[in-house]
Order: structure tokens, then C-alpha cells, then sequence
């Protein structure tokens, strides 16, 4: 058994220390410390400060993690919202919206009932009183089609910014301790 001479890095007292232990309690200063052998010295060091420093790394880890979370989550939005968003003619992309396509709806519905009242008083072909129900049931179509795309657009953002918030505000707690 060989005793070894160690400096405390609580308070700086000598200790004389059996090379076996690896780890130690100072008797001074009740400074917890790890044992350190290496190939030419050997020397301590105060978990204290190491068990600090890994419980704040844990805590940079979750704050990171969060925020890793909230990217992938706008990310995520991103791509989804993409998805869900009206292209018209020239390319021009917007939100969908109910009272947009039920008021388009209206107009051609409109277009298609003066089609058919022109028609039959023009007594036309009996085939062009039929273009104007072609026009009705694709407005009521596109009426249906669109107001269903604006609910399923205002869901999915709900759904969005709530797990948004609820991921802010564990990011904003986590940075407070």
C-alpha cells in the first residue's frame, strides 16, 4: 500500500491518500473529490463543481432540444401549409377561404341560371340550356370543395400554433431555471 500526497481543490489542505482510492472526502472542507492518476502526476478534482457543470450542460441539453423541436415543428408547418394553400391562374398562392369560394360560388351559379333563362328564351338547341346546369354543379362543387379546404387550413393551423405555444412556453421554463 502506498500512500500518495494530494492537494484538496476545495481549500487547498495536503492529503495523504492510500493510490488505490479513487475517491475522497477532504477533512477540511468536506469538499467531495475524484482521484486522478495519471501517467506522471496525480492530482483531484472536485466533483462538486463536475456535477454542476453536467447538471447546467443537461439543462443547455433540454434547451436545445426544444428549440431543435420548434424548427422541426415550423418545418413541419411549412411543408404542410404548402400543401393546403389555393395556387390560381398565374401562379398566385393564398390561404383558403370559405367566404371566397362561397362567394365565387354565388357568382357563377348567377352566371349559370342567366345562361339558361338566355338560352331558352333564345329557344337555342336543347343541349344549351344544359351548359348552364354544367356551370351550377361545378360551382356548387367548387363551393363545397373550397369551404371543406378552409376548414381542414384553419384545423391544421390551430393545431399548429397551440403545440407552438405549448413548445415556447417549456423553452421560455426551461431557460428561467
Amino acid at each position: 500500500m502506498k500512500v500518495t500526497k494530494v492537494c484538496c481543490q476545495g481549500c487547498g489542505a495536503d492529503l495523504q491518500i492510500d493510490e488505490s482510492i479513487r475517491f475522497v472526502t477532504c477533512n477540511y472542507c468536506n469538499a467531495r473529490l475524484e482521484v486522478v492518476h495519471d501517467a506522471t502526476v496525480t492530482h483531484t478534482r472536485q466533483l462538486d463543481k463536475i456535477e454542476r457543470n453536467t447538471a447546467q450542460m443537461a439543462d443547455n441539453l433540454k434547451i436545445i432540444e426544444l428549440q431543435n423541436d420548434l424548427e422541426r415543428l415550423d418545418r413541419e408547418w411549412d411543408n404542410q401549409r404548402d400543401g393546403l394553400l389555393v395556387r390560381g391562374k398565374n401562379g398566385h398562392v393564398s390561404e383558403p377561404s370559405a367566404v371566397g369560394s362561397f362567394s365565387t360560388g354565388i357568382i357563377v351559379i348567377v352566371f349559370g341560371v342567366f345562361w339558361i333563362g338566355v338560352t331558352i328564351s333564345q329557344n337555342a338547341s336543347v343541349f344549351f340550356p344544359f351548359f348552364g346546369l354544367a356551370f351550377i354543379g361545378f360551382a356548387i362543387f367548387n363551393m363545397i370543395n373550397g369551404v371543406a379546404k378552409a376548414g381542414v387550413y384553419k384545423n391544421q393551423l390551430g393545431t399548429y400554433e397551440i403545440r407552438r405555444s405549448q413548445l415556447i412556453n417549456r423553452l421560455e421554463k426551461e431557460k428561467q431555471r
